[in-house]
């Protein structure tokens, strides 16, 4: 059945499908020159679609031939086994209470046994997820105490791209550990729901602890096919909503 949740791989041929296309080749230009590997993915405040462009955005890059792995790290209220219809029972959150302390080369040998059990396929190829697991009762100090630098450099030896999906930046703290962590940090904000100076605020949070911010994604604009995309879509109007 198809499903909006993953409009890129299942309307391929839809407006926002192309747009993911182009925030694909932009992000994969900002990589040309450099060994980039990592970004997150957050927004100012809730429910302003945040996971949604994660999971579409991996969707895209793996359509271009990239191994992607999604790292759901919104700890509280992650989404991406919802999105992708995989099992939560472990994951991202019982990781990182074996990535704390002084670690011994036994202790990152079972990390990565770990990983190979708590990585899982999604039905889209190239596109893998550790999804954020059972809610533990402390996720920010998980967070802040694990050796979050370690976990990435064993992902990078696996995969192109790694995508991590975090809570809203002005609310929990999550995010901003984070962004000391990877190599870019994209906001999503949306149209007609995001206040300005919200925005800004957080963009300027995230700068202060040395985050990079390249751009920001608009997400939810409302657009008039009938007359900005007559032209430029009518002969896939009939097959639009198909493979």
């Amino acid at each position: 059945m198809d499903n909006v949740e993953t409009i890129v791989n299942d309307f391929p041929r839809s407006p926002v499908a192309e747009s993911f296309r182009l925030f694909r080749t932009n992000l994969l230009y900002l990589f040309e020159n450099d060994e980039s590997k990592t970004i997150c993915i957050t927004s100012s405040n809730a429910s302003e679609g945040k996971s949604w462009v994660t999971a579409n955005l991996a969707i895209s890059c793996a359509q271009y031939g990239k191994k992607v792995l999604i790292i759901d790290a919104d700890l509280r209220k992650g989404r991406q086994h919802r999105i992708f219809k995989k099992s939560n029972r472990t994951g991202f959150s019982e990781l990182l209470k074996d990535l704390r302390g002084n670690l011994k080369e036994e202790d990152i040998a079972k990390i990565e046994d770990e990983l190979t059990i708590k990585i899982q396929d999604t039905n889209i190829s190239n596109v893998y997820l550790l999804t954020s697991g059972p809610v533990p009762f402390n996720p920010s100090e998980l967070i802040g105490t694990a050796n979050i630098e370690l976990l990435l450099d064993l992902l990078k030896k696996e995969f192109d791209l790694i995508i991590i999906d975090t809570p809203p930046a002005s609310i929990i703290t999550d995010a901003l550990i984070f962004a000391t962590k990877v190599d870019y940090m994209f906001l999503v904000a949306c149209s007609r729901k995001t206040k300005k100076d919200i925005l800004l605020n957080t963009k300027k949070t995230i700068e202060a602890v040395g985050g990079k911010i390249p751009g920001i994604i608009l997400n939810q604009i409302s657009v008039d096919r009938s007359k900005q995309y007559k032209k430029s879509y009518q002969n896939y109007e009939s097959d639009y909503g198909k493979k």
